[in-house]
C-alpha cells in the first residue's frame, strides 16, 4: 500500500472534501508555518505537542473536512500552569457529561472548562495535543496516524496551496502524519 491507498481511503470518509500528500516544497512550507506560530491567539506561550508527533511520521497527508467529519474523541488543547498542571481544557461533545456538573470547573465558554484551585503559578502554556483517529490505520497502511489541527495561518496556507478559498464556510483542515505499512 502507499500514498495513493491512503488518500483514496481519507477521502472516501464521511465529511471529507479533499485530501492531498504534503511532499517536497508543500510539505516544507507547511511545516514551517505550523512552526513558526508560537503563541496562541490569546497570547499565550504555545507547546505544539501535536506539530511534534505529526513531524515524527514519515508521511503527511492536508484533510478538508466539514462538520460530518470525525469528530475528536479526546481533549483537543489544554492549559498548563509554569509547574506543569493541567489548569484547563477544550471539552468534546461525547465528554461533556463527563464534566458538565463538575463544582470545581469555570467554564470559559460553552467547551472550554478552567480549573482556577490547580493553579500554582500565574504562568500559562497553551497546549495542542495530537489526535488518534479511527477513519485510517494499519489495515490501509498507515501505521501510527495522528491528527494536527492546524493553526489559522497554516489552515490558510493549505486552501491557498490546494485550491480551497479562505472564506469558504464550514470547511476545516487537519494535518495526518503517519508511517506507511
Amino acid at each position: 500500500m502507499g500514498m495513493e491507498d491512503v488518500l483514496a481511503k481519507i477521502r472516501s470518509n464521511k465529511g471529507v472534501r479533499g485530501a492531498f500528500a504534503l511532499e517536497g516544497e508543500n510539505y516544507r512550507e507547511v511545516m514551517e508555518e505550523e512552526s513558526s506560530v508560537i503563541e496562541s491567539s490569546m497570547g499565550m506561550p504555545l507547546n505544539n505537542r501535536a506539530l511534534k508527533e505529526v513531524l515524527k511520521r514519515k508521511m503527511a497527508v492536508g484533510i478538508f473536512f466539514d462538520y460530518t467529519f470525525e469528530a475528536p474523541e479526546d481533549h483537543i488543547v489544554m492549559l498548563e500552569d509554569g509547574c506543569g498542571n493541567m489548569i484547563g481544557h477544550d471539552v468534546p461533545k461525547c465528554m461533556m457529561d463527563k464534566f458538565k456538573d463538575d463544582p470545581e470547573i469555570v467554564w470559559l465558554c460553552d467547551d472550554f472548562a478552567m480549573y482556577p484551585c490547580k493553579a500554582r503559578s500565574e504562568e500559562m502554556v497553551f497546549i495542542m495535543l495530537p489526535q488518534k483517529v479511527g477513519f485510517i490505520g494499519a489495515d490501509e497502511g498507515a501505521k501510527d496516524p495522528v491528527l494536527l489541527y492546524p493553526a489559522t495561518t497554516t489552515d490558510i496556507l493549505l486552501r491557498k496551496l490546494f485550491g480551497f478559498s479562505a472564506s469558504e464556510p464550514g470547511i476545516a483542515t487537519a494535518i495526518l502524519g503517519f508511517d506507511p505499512i
